[in-house]
């Protein structure tokens, strides 16, 4: 594109919100506190979204969704007509030539399990972080002056669905919502808006074949240095969009050649994309294959200029059916971390155990504990979390708080596996149910905190009890003090008297005094299963 038409827009242009967008110096896990309330972290978050740009003015990385977009459109349209542009600098690539402007989401409503749950639980009020920028780009003046009758506004990616939940469609003045992959025929739907056909207020893309030539790599770098390894699952959750999605490993050759990208674009880092690490290349009934895994772990590690790899999702039944693999990947992931608890490196992942009851196991998610029965969950629960510490694994796990159908006997049986494995080293992250659309629960009620038992109070306490406990860092005795008696008073104050027991357990963890809130659970006789 010459400069004279550059100055009219480029025909395409891609964007998402600036939490979308950001690099978090490479640090995927602090993006996790944009689903906080934004009153309470947008400050400390400002540094991290400063723009980033090439000395053309665009994003020198963008989310790796954003960038699988940009190679799919450039590849079948043209890369002269495509464009990934800040959100800061839109300004800058939007013109008269400008037909489409598409923006990726992933959490525009903040409505994604953590932030639903956060946001929620600390009560500070306002929107989070997500939905505060999500919100601030859709009231940006090049989007919100545009000529709607020659440029449209295109929103899709994971967080699509939220828009229509909330009916915020017209608010935002988005033409159309997209909703699934993107590389079957979305060049087709953009080609026909080009050419000022109307494709109507929303889309659902076909299904894409992954053994075909489909899936491009990506052409530039992406945030934290992402890499897709697999897509899909199978194990067939209710709650689990990714489920309904068919099982694939992408070839080496595919996965090395991404990494190439994002190094020559200068990511340091590798962050692992899948549903879970251990589905790579994996065997019948979920028998991990542990020599395509090491050995895709240990080129990935190998390659020039990669310093760090960061892992997203794995699950806890493959450190248990195979030991070794755990055992031989690492050292491999050590090398490659700058993870560090009480001087020592470490390596973390995502696992949703969910919960601790076999029964609703069994009803809802019973493929999470292959290849083994159901029945030994909490077993392949405890021995998982100690093979995986007694290799430096301390990992991310969440655990359901409402799913659907939750009697007071299931969430004992959750307690109950708390007390199993209460000297593991872990993250415990519970979350409020939430009906994710394109799932099996899709139709389920939203479980709030006015809905929560004391019971589940309890869960959600006493995983932050354990937090505090693993993970905390001595501080000032009045500062624990103070913290203790203002917070405890809020909390009754703002979710009322079912909350005090069970809060009384969580800020014993940072109490200055001395009493023992676990002796009671501990000691309490759970169903015979």
């Amino acid at each position: 594109m010459s400069s004279e038409e550059k100055t009219g827009g480029y025909e395409i242009v891609l964007t998402s919100d600036l939490p979308t967008m950001s690099n978090f110096g490479d640090d995927p896990f602090i993006a996790f506190l944009c689903a906080f309330p934004h009153k309470l972290v947008r400050r400390f978050l400002t540094k991290y979204f400063e723009p980033q740009l090439d000395e053309e003015g665009r994003p020198i990385f963008a989310s790796y969704g954003l960038r699988r977009v940009e190679s799919i459109l450039s590849k079948k349209l043209g890369e002269d007509k495509i464009v990934v542009a800040h959100p800061q600098t839109l300004d800058k690539f939007v013109g008269e030539n400008t037909k489409i402007i598409g923006v990726s989401s992933h959490d525009p409503m903040g409505l994604a399990y953590v932030s639903r749950t956060y946001n929620t639980l600390l009560g500070m009020g306002g929107d989070a972080v997500n939905y505060f920028y999500f919100n601030e780009l859709m009231q940006n003046p090049v989007i919100r002056g545009r000529d709607r009758e020659k440029t449209k506004l295109v929103v899709g990616g994971p967080g699509a669905w939220q828009i229509k939940e909330v009916k915020m469609q017209d608010a935002f003045g988005i033409d159309t919502l997209v909703h699934g992959d993107a590389e079957k025929n979305l060049a087709d739907i953009f080609t026909k808006m080009t050419n000022g056909e109307d494709i109507g207020r929303e889309v659902k893309l076909a299904d894409v074949d992954p053994h075909s030539d489909e899936i491009p790599t990506i052409t530039k770098a992406s945030s934290y240095g992402c890499v897709e390894i697999t897509r899909g699952c199978g194990r067939g959750c209710q709650f689990c969009y990714p489920t309904t999605r068919r099982r694939y490993s992408y070839p080496i050759e595919h996965i090395m050649k991404e990494v190439e990208i994002n190094v020559k674009g200068g990511s340091k880092s590798i962050f692992i994309i899948t549903d879970d690490i251990f589905l790579y290349e994996v065997k019948p009934n979920f028998v991990p294959n542990r020599e395509k895994v090491v050995d895709l772990f240990s080129r990935i590690a190998k390659y020039p200029g990669v310093e760090e790899i960061n892992l997203s999702h794995s699950a806890i039944a493959p450190a248990v059916s195979d030991p070794k693999m755990i055992e031989e990947l690492s050292p491999i992931l050590l090398e490659k971390t700058k993870r560090y608890l009480n001087g020592k490196p470490y390596i973390t992942s995502e696992i949703g155990i969910e919960t601790g009851s076999v029964g609703l196991m069994r009803k809802s998610m019973k493929g999470k504990s292959l290849p083994f029965k159901i029945e030994d969950w909490h077993e392949i629960v405890e021995t998982g979390l100690g093979i995986l510490n007694d290799n430096s694994w301390y990992p991310l796990c969440t655990f359901l708080v409402g799913p659907p159908d939750e009697t007071e006997a299931d969430v004992l049986a959750t307690l109950e596996l708390f007390d199993k494995i209460k000297d593991k080293k872990l993250l415990y992250v519970p979350v409020l149910f939430i009906p994710i659309k394109g799932t099996s629960w899709e139709d389920e009620k939203f479980v709030g905190l006015k809905n929560v038992t004391e019971l589940q109070w309890e869960t959600i306490a006493t995983a932050w009890e354990r937090n505090l406990r693993i993970w905390k860092k001595r501080d000032v005795r009045i500062v624990k003090t103070m913290g203790f008696f203002i917070y405890w008073s809020y909390l009754v104050w703002k979710h009322g008297p079912k909350s005090i027991r069970p809060t009384m357990r969580f800020l014993g963890a940072i109490s200055p005094f001395s009493f023992n809130s676990t002796q009671k659970r501990e000691t309490r006789k759970f169903p015979k299963k």
